[in-house]
């Protein structure tokens, strides 16, 4: 049994890593900065099992210390911090945004990856596991989703820099990205079939952190249904 951290546990793809690591038996706690709708996750999850929740915020660095400080003293020791965190964004072509708009999206969502990864692997158990869920646009290219492009590009290339400044180190630095809008509990009758669902991203996070020697490098996406739980064929280090 593991001790997961999960950082934005009440979204579509937190839950579902919540959701599937809790049936596989580990102990997981997720984080949210809303306690209602943590409380209405848990309350979703009992026939599962027991989902331990913190209140607590990765927007800025001394509230992050806080979260940690009070995770550390509630679980003892993070074998795995999960962070997905993230929020939308809109569509519109990015040369018609502002740059006012643009600063605020990387505030939004790049900025508390960077703190969440500056603050929570140095805490990370010794072989333990630090994976950071991201978008596939940080690969490709969707008209009307500048946005979030860049912040999802932004967010691998700070994974990439930061796991090759500490290569070596006793934590095993990662990110996931996912090709796929997401199927969950926030759009699921209105979902597009060929969406990756909850379910699928968390049984996915699953074999990445049981078998992390079988996801070799440190950028890894999940491109397609049919490789949940499976590497890609090619990697990038």
């Amino acid at each position: 049994m593991k001790n997961v951290l999960v950082i934005g546990a009440t979204g579509d793809v937190g839950q579902g890593v919540c959701q599937v690591l809790m049936s596989a038996g580990h102990r997981v706690v997720g984080v949210s900065r809303n306690g209602g709708n943590l409380e209405a996750v848990r309350k979703r999850l009992l026939p599962v099992g027991t989902l331990e929740c913190l209140v607590g915020s990765v927007g800025s660095v001394t509230e992050a210390k806080a979260l940690c400080d009070g995770a550390s003293a509630h679980m003892g020791r993070f074998d795995c911090v999960v962070t997905t965190v993230n929020s939308k964004m809109g569509k519109k072509p990015l040369i018609d945004r502002q740059p006012d708009e643009l600063l605020r999206n990387l505030e939004d969502n790049f900025i508390p990856h960077f703190i969440a990864a500056k603050v929570f692997i140095p805490a990370v158990a010794a072989g333990g596991v630090y994976l950071a869920i991201g978008g596939g646009m940080a690969d490709f290219i969707v008209p009307g989703n500048g946005l979030s492009a860049v912040s999802q590009a932004a967010q691998r290339n700070m994974i990439r820099m930061i796991a090759r400044e500490a290569r070596g180190g006793a934590v095993l630095i990662k990110s996931l990205l996912l090709y796929s809008h997401i199927t969950g509990e926030s759009n699921r009758d209105g979902a597009d079939p060929v969406w990756f669902t909850d379910e699928e991203c968390g049984r996915h996070v699953l074999a990445v952190i049981s078998e992390p020697d079988k996801f070799p490098g440190t950028i890894l996406a999940l491109k397609s249904r049919e490789q949940v739980g499976l590497p890609e064929e090619k990697k990038e280090s």
